[in-house]
């Protein structure tokens, strides 16, 4: 057994446990029974000592009997993940036998399926560290297993030797191998929490999260200003009396995605976290890439999928205040009901103002009774009754968030014969500088999920209303934080959780670098590697792809094999190379089919007291060479025979090492 493998072995599992931290489909049994079973490896109890068998036997069926319980089998996504699961598990119980060569082996290939495993279930740039920090540390294992008898420098330098020879190939592999779709997409754990209901309280609860929502990149189009930065996501028009709720019929396409859309700028990429919804944020102008997102009449976009893990997509021509046809949909009977049985006060509120002449002055007077009745902007505006909740927030406890709101209003204005409905999704976001010259992003966090209003004004369209606004104008401009200061609710700040400024700055550009990680390496797909082939050779991309892998790949096997082998000759011959040298120091010179044995002896005849030594340097020579490995001497055997003789490690013998001829040197010294 090598000590310094299993070491390496043992740090690989214990980084591959930390990646697995961040991944929700690992199993509680292996994030508990991984750090456990390192520590019993480490510290070697006596039970586990002296009644081994029975106690691993005992444990391994413990583990896989949890294990059974605990793995669901419902999708083709479940069954990997249950089999992930038994992999990191089986990989922790490996290290209870580490006590022989074979089965160190085995346990360091074992840990770099484990690695590559969990890169199936988590892309961002921190697990794809930690996996890439445990797969090297178990390919180092392996490597110390194949130099056992080799110095910890040696080692080190043949690992890097490898790497580097590694890296090149793979990176001509990523750029030029063909992309294939993915077999299968696997749900991730996180969610938006946004859905396709408003009940009141519900964003309030979703914004005290400082979880990222979505990163937004600008390329050739200045982000909009803060005012203006309204990340619809999904429109609400059904309405009960308390809660409202999308349509649950397939949205209606108001116009297809061009397939020309892909190559027009400006473009703004989007990178959205899980949200387990279908439908995806945007600014409602532009046209969406891929053509698959479809562009509703409500004026949402939505793709056929929900989105189970992050997802990147682009908004092509867009500007905030470039008009959409869904703007000109006209409005259907579910946009002006409302039921009557529920919030009287609020309805008979809504018919005082059916005499006034238009919406826009409906809208006014809205407003201004809003801003009389004292209303508070608050994230804990208590619990409203299941029945007419929206009479008592309007007339009685007159705290809400911004759900509340935009309720309230839409149900005044459908009230007033106003066709309105609910838009919920993100308000805000905060840019993020890139340090250096790099371009900085737009990040969009939970606690910036927002709801407004919309109403349809002939000649406009529909036309958005933000209530909230109305109450806390700082809410549209700023951070959900300084809004709360300036509505007078400094002690609903204590509820959000805010970083300290180096955390944070630090938290930014990490954010930085995860988006380019996920922009130009996650996410490089087939039209990613043709847009990056055709900037290099135009045209002929298509025409030089196959005959450039071949060349290359080629190329690097030739390379490889040359290396290995080149690497190979110094160690098989070394202690040979070190044996002759010493032996050309004393006086003697191997004739031509004269063993080792018969030249000691020979030398031994001429110098006497040289034996001794010269038949130890004998015996343990051939002992490195043809001995079993668990008899083989170590090195400090071989160098202690070495100097015995008067072959230590000298200027002259470094030199004579490296080919240099000593008697040379040591003629040229003495000449001056």
């Amino acid at each position: 057994m090598s000590r310094l493998s299993l070491q390496w072995q043992l740090a690989s599992l214990a980084v591959l446990w930390c990646g697995l931290l961040s991944i929700h489909e690992a199993q509680p049994l292996v994030l508990i029974s991984l750090p456990v079973l390192i520590g019993l490896r480490v510290w070697r109890p006596k039970a586990l000592d002296m009644r081994r068998r029975v106690v691993s036997n005992g444990m391994v069926l413990a583990l896989l009997t949890a294990w059974v319980a605990g793995a669901e089998l419902n999708d083709r996504g479940a069954w990997l993940a249950a089999f992930s699961n038994l992999l990191w598990l089986l990989c922790g119980l490996k290290t209870l036998e580490l006590d022989q060569y074979g089965a160190q082996r085995r346990t360091g290939l074992l840990l770099v399926l484990a690695a590559g495993t969990s890169g199936l279930f988590a892309q961002a740039l921190g697990p794809s560290l930690l996996q890439a920090a445990a797969a090297c540390m178990a390919i180092a294992s392996l490597s110390v297993l194949e130099m056992t008898e080799a110095g910890g420098k040696e080692q080190f330098r043949s690992l890097c030797l490898l790497v580097g020879l590694s890296l090149p190939l793979v990176v001509v592999l990523f750029v030029l191998a063909p992309r294939l779709s993915p077999v299968w997409l696997i749900q991730g754990g996180t969610s938006t929490g946004l859905s396709a209901e408003l009940d009141p309280g519900s964003i309030a609860s979703l914004v005290k999260s400082e979880a990222p929502a979505m990163r937004i990149q600008f390329d050739g189009i200045s982000p909009p200003e803060p005012a203006e930065r309204y990340w619809r996501v999904m429109t609400l028009n059904q309405f009960d009396g308390r809660r409202w709720s999308a349509n649950a019929d397939e949205p209606r396409q108001a116009a297809p995605t061009p397939a020309s859309a892909a190559n027009i700028k400006p473009q703004i990429n989007i990178l959205l976290e899980q949200s387990n919804l279908r439908w995806l944020p945007w600014w409602g102008t532009g046209l969406p890439w891929p053509s698959s997102i479809r562009r509703t009449a409500d004026g949402g976009i939505v793709q056929n999928t929900p989105v189970r893990s992050r997802t990147l997509y682009k908004l092509s021509a867009a500007s905030w205040n470039e008009h959409q046809p869904w703007r000109f949909v006209e409005p259907t009977a579910a946009d002006l009901q409302i039921p009557t049985a529920s919030n009287p006060r609020l309805v008979r509120l809504g018919r005082q103002w059916l005499e006034l002449p238009d919406t826009e002055s409906k809208i006014l007077t809205a407003k201004r009774w809003f801003l009389k009745q004292g209303f508070r902007y608050t994230l804990e505006p208590g619990k409203l009754p299941t029945n007419d909740a929206l009479d008592t927030f309007l007339f009685e406890n007159r705290r809400g968030f911004c759900e509340h709101f935009a309720a309230a209003f839409s149900a005044l204005m459908r009230a007033s014969n106003v066709p309105s409905r609910i838009v919920v999704g993100y308000q805000g976001g905060k840019w993020v500088h890139a340090i250096g010259a790099g371009a900085g992003h737009l990040q969009v966090q939970q606690s910036d999920a927002h709801a407004w209003s919309e109403v349809w004004i002939e000649g406009r369209g529909w036309t958005r209303v933000d209530p909230t606004a109305w109450i806390v104008p700082s809410r549209t401009e700023e951070s959900l934080f300084e809004s709360l200061e300036k509505a007078g609710s400094t002690g609903d700040q204590k509820l959000l959780s805010q970083s300290r400024s180096w955390m944070r700055l630090i938290s930014g550009q990490w954010q930085v670098m995860d988006l380019k990680w996920n922009l130009w390496v996650m996410q490089f797909d087939q039209a990613r590697q043709e847009d990056l082939l055709s900037k290099w050779f135009g045209s002929y991309a298509n025409r030089w792809q196959t005959p450039l892998l071949i060349v290359f790949l080629s190329t690097m096997i030739g390379l490889g094999l040359m290396t290995l082998q080149w690497l190979q000759a110094p160690k098989i011959n070394r202690e040979r190379h070190q044996l002759n040298q010493c032996l050309k120091r004393l006086g003697l010179v191997l004739q031509t089919g004269e063993t080792l044995e018969a030249a000691v002896a020979r030398l031994g005849q001429q110098r006497p007291e040289l034996t001794v030594p010269l038949q130890n340097l004998s015996n343990t020579y051939n002992q490195m060479r043809f001995g079993a490995p668990s008899q083989r001497p170590n090195l400090q055997q071989w160098k202690k025979c070495l100097k015995s003789l008067g072959c230590k490690r000298s200027i002259f013998y470094i030199m004579n090492q490296s080919g240099l001829g000593s008697s040379h040197w040591r003629a040229r010294i003495r000449s001056t």
